[in-house]
């Protein structure tokens, strides 16, 4: 995540600078009354250390939650006939965390460390008809809402739009890309940048009300969902549609629903598999969830693999008396492991003794359904039967 983020600033960062050189520009831009010269290029290589956040209060309008509110609108303001390819969060344009940068002490003169940070971004692939291309949003909160200087090749147009928005338009022969960015009188500052929307779709997706730094965030919103893994260590050639997930989606629903376990809730449906943004390829989809029980909160893990490697029934061994390994009479063949409590790192660090349950399925079709729940002392992780029944529920199947 915090290499994607780094790299969605640094192209932001390198399109401004490769705009403004190495060309002659003209010293009128239509919407302008004052045009000032290219700045001299400046090439700047940064290493940084920090960490993403959702919940940073250096940028208290920005949050879980928000980044939910901000996808759903960027994804219900793509125009008709627009479709978001099939991959995982961090390339669906589900918006990212905050990238704290720190302060400027180390960067060269003129330049501020919210330039580099303080902004939220969402990239992905979009298509239109046969036409494909991408799409980048990045959003932060504006330093100022009054119109920043018109530079001489930073862009080919400006616009003031009936609710006082800056829009400043570039357009690059090469390629067909587009940007467009705007300053909103709330404060809002943003950029968009396609190869397939045209700047009037762009401007449109810059004037969406939840966009906004300001827009409210209806109490009961989640946060996006955490990062997880399939694990996949081996080449695959399957590879996972959208249409199979929404499948076995439905099938982890209505078990969940049907389930005649003790009562449990969770943050967000069984059935939110996706693929993962933490492997390579797609041909294992995962999921991460918080389980609420009268007694606390655990965690459940859900990973479902296409082409796992075949599994045979083993003897039970004596120095390892959790764990089993059995046959269904349909040759699924299930692995059953308690772990022995261990001592787990917490929030606020503090220590506390965890408890690790977990099966995994592997059925003769080489699909492989791995549960797992966890739980700190005093709280016990779902039961291993149930986590069983998870694992082996009809229709999770390819």
């Amino acid at each position: 995540m915090v290499i994607g983020a780094v790299v969605a600033v640094g192209v932001v960062v390198a399109g401004l600078v490769n705009d403004i050189g190495g060309e002659e520009y003209s010293a009128q831009i239509p919407g302008c009354d004052v045009v000032e010269p290219p700045a001299k290029p400046v090439r700047i290589n940064i290493g940084f250390a920090g960490r993403p956040s959702y919940d940073n209060p250096r940028f208290p309008w920005f949050s879980g939650p928000k980044a939910t509110e901000m996808t759903a609108a960027l994804t219900g303001a793509l125009p008709e006939g627009v479709e978001v390819e099939f991959a995982p969060p961090s390339q669906s344009l589900q918006f990212e965390p905050i990238l704290d940068f720190g302060d400027a002490s180390n960067l060269p003169e003129g330049f501020d460390a919210e330039d580099f940070g303080g902004s939220t971004s969402a990239q992905g692939d979009l298509t239109r008809g046969e036409v494909s291309g991408s799409l980048m949003v990045d959003v932060r909160r504006s330093q100022s809402n009054s119109a920043p200087p018109c530079i001489s090749g930073g862009l080919d147009r400006r616009s003031i739009l009936a609710d006082g928005t800056i829009v400043d338009v570039k357009e690059r022969a090469r390629g067909g890309t587009r940007s467009v960015t705007g300053v909103l009188p709330d404060g809002t500052g943003m950029w968009a940048r396609s190869d397939v929307l045209t700047v009037e779709e762009l401007t449109a997706i810059e004037t969406t009300p939840g966009l906004r730094v300001t827009a409210p965030v209806p109490a009961g919103t989640p946060s996006p969902p955490e990062p997880c893994s399939a694990k996949e260590d081996e080449p695959a050639t399957y590879e996972f549609d959208r249409s199979t997930v929404d499948r076995l989606n439905g099938a982890l629903d209505d078990h969940w629903r049907l389930r005649s376990a003790g009562p449990a809730t969770l943050d967000r449906p069984l059935g939110s598999l996706r693929l993962s943004d933490l492997d390579a390829g797609r041909s294992g989809v995962c999921e991460e969830l918080t389980v609420t029980t009268p007694e606390a909160k655990g965690r459940l893990r859900v990973s479902i693999l296409a082409e796992a490697p075949p599994r045979v029934e083993e003897p039970e061994r004596p120095h390892e008396p959790r764990r089993s390994i059995s046959t269904l009479p349909d040759g699924t063949v299930v692995e059953r492991v308690e772990a022995a409590p261990s001592v787990a790192e917490g929030p606020d660090s503090v220590k506390a003794t965890e408890t690790v349950r977990s099966v995994t399925a592997t059925k003769l079709s080489g699909i492989q359904i791995r549960v797992s729940s966890s739980a700190q002392a005093p709280a016990a992780p779902l039961g291993i039967d149930e986590l069983e029944a998870i694992a082996t529920a009809p229709g999770l199947e390819l």
